[in-house]
């Protein structure tokens, strides 16, 4: 979808959520939010170079894999829906929910094709609470998209719609006026406008004015063009009727998009064994190519005691003739004598048969592997959910074993912080070490380490302070950088995720504070 027809999809959004709450969040697959407004699901998919908005009488969704999207989300009345220009940006403005989002929150869909994302931002700051996949600053330098970042909006795409009838766009597009010169100047104007405005009955100039003028007014007439969407009749096509159906995919792609959270990641595990195991392969098939044989071997040491004279100990080689006159270069053992070099060489060759049949042993145990992996693979799709959890359990990657106490550390006022060393430890800590009414924090949407703010018997509740110092710890133990956003509620409102490996866990009645990692 261009620029252009999502400003036709707008008011379609807002007449059908606007002043409605939000009764439910979830994903209907790894790149489509869902929120449920009682008459329907409006589905945010920010697949890349396939994003797009459509409206669902039912819709069957999994809960998000961060809490934030349901906490700041659900139960949250819609104020208003606008877009970014005439570009492939629409907002949704919610009005707050509790204190914590005084000033309200806009959740942004960014539909710009490979780089299509869902952002969660505070209004008040523009701080970014949740996103449905990270940018960091290495990869687009223009911003960063990242919880706890600054939320900065893509740039224009052109020149608005409001100038489309100005001087500057008449001398611009003269008699020879290509798709390219269209998109590439005008706001929110993609190959398929571009082409449909060139088709249209009529000059450029002026087709271009009267549809900056309907744009600007809101006169849409959806329309399917032979070269795409546009938001209004522009030469030979007909009405969209529908503008919000889903998009036209037969029963079996439906359901293999089907968001599986747990074959998703028995996938990910099954690929990276698989890679693992043809590595192994690869690499005891070289070490078996350039095993020497023990007549060599035997060779080699034989040579070695004949030209001893010549050796001496600390040598990393020897350039030495065989009985052929053929010089062969050999590697000898800097810390050996020529003796020493020449003993090794035969107690080698003498156990070249046991290499060759561990190598051998080792291959084919890596090939038999390889063909489990790949019939699970190969049978994914069809599997039931046990047998997903099953082989999720077999193939998990096993938790380290981790000795000791739960790091501690001493904050402000002798308050007591407590860190989980790993999934396991982070387990424990929170469901036997941890009291109902301590204070639990950890980093928003990432791995990282579960922090316990002990209360140890006090009646007093931290200090601003000391709770700055306790997301600071659990910020430093995630898996990112730069200012992240730490959850923080009580023991009490944490429970394990249904089916979710040691540490994996739900939370509810969260606060957010934002630290340095």
């Amino acid at each position: 979808m261009e620029g252009i027809y999502y400003s036709a999809l707008r008011p379609v959004i807002e007449h059908k959520i606007k002043n409605r709450t939000c009764g439910a969040v979830g994903m209907t697959s790894s790149s489509t939010l869902s929120l449920g407004f009682g008459a329907g699901w409006l589905h945010l998919h920010a697949k890349p170079d396939s994003p797009g908005l459509w409206w669902t009488k039912e819709a069957s969704t999994i809960p998000p894999d961060s809490p934030s999207w349901e906490h700041h989300l659900k139960g949250a009345p819609v104020e208003k829906v606008i877009q970014q220009g005439a570009d492939r940006v629409i907002e949704i403005h919610f009005s707050s929910r509790s204190p914590y989002d005084a000033g309200g929150i806009r959740l942004i869909f960014e539909g710009t094709g490979r780089n299509a994302n869902i952002v969660l931002v505070r209004q008040t700051d523009n701080r970014i609470l949740a996103c449905l996949r990270k940018v960091l600053s290495g990869v687009n330098r223009f911003r960063a998209i990242s919880p706890g970042v600054i939320y900065k909006p893509p740039p224009s795409s052109g020149i608005p719609p409001e100038e489309w009838g100005s001087e500057e766009i008449q001398n611009l597009f003269g008699v020879n006026v290509t798709p390219k010169l269209l998109y590439q100047n005008l706001e929110g104007v993609g190959p398929a406008s571009a082409r449909s405005i060139i088709a249209n009955a009529g000059t450029v100039t002026d087709t271009v004015k009267e549809l900056g003028r309907q744009l600007i007014e809101e006169e849409f007439t959806p329309w399917q063009t032979r070269f795409g969407k546009v938001p209004v009749s522009l030469g030979d096509g007909h009405p969209i009727t529908d503008p919000l159906a889903p998009p036209e995919t037969d029963t079996a792609d439906r359901k293999k998009e089907e968001y599986r959270p747990s074959r998703t990641q028995l996938g990910s595990i099954l690929k990276k064994r698989l890679s693992s195991e043809k590595k192994k392969i690869r690499s005891s098939q070289k070490s078996l190519d350039r095993l020497a044989s023990p007549d060599e071997l035997r060779s080699w040491g034989n040579m070695i005691l004949t030209h001893k004279k010549d050796l001496r100990k600390g040598m990393k080689k020897a350039t030495l003739t065989d009985w052929e006159g053929t010089e062969i270069a050999i590697k000898l053992k800097e810390s050996l004598n020529p003796v020493e070099n020449a003993n090794k060489f035969f107690k080698k060759a003498g156990r070249v048969h046991l290499e060759k049949n561990r190598l051998e042993e080792r291959i084919t145990a890596s090939m038999e592997r390889t063909d489990f992996l790949q019939d699970i693979q190969t049978r994914l799709d069809t599997m039931t959910d046990e047998e997903v959890t099953k082989h999720l359990t077999k193939l998990g990657k096993p938790e380290k074993k981790v000795t000791g106490a739960p790091l501690e550390y001493t904050l402000n006022g002798g308050w007591r912080c407590l860190v989980g060393r790993n999934a396991k430890q982070n387990d424990h800590l929170t469901f036997k070490i941890a009291g109902r009414d301590d204070i639990w924090l950890h980093a928003r949407g990432v791995a990282g380490a579960h922090v316990i703010l002990k209360r140890d018997g006090r009646a007093d509740n931290p200090s601003t302070a000391v709770m700055d110092q306790a997301a600071n710890i659990a910020a430093k133990h995630s898996t990112t950088n730069g200012v992240v956003p730490v959850d923080w509620t009580l023991v009490k409102y944490v429970r394990r995720m249904k089916g979710g490996g040691p540490g994996q866990v739900v939370y509810v009645r969260e606060k957010t504070l934002f630290a340095e990692a």
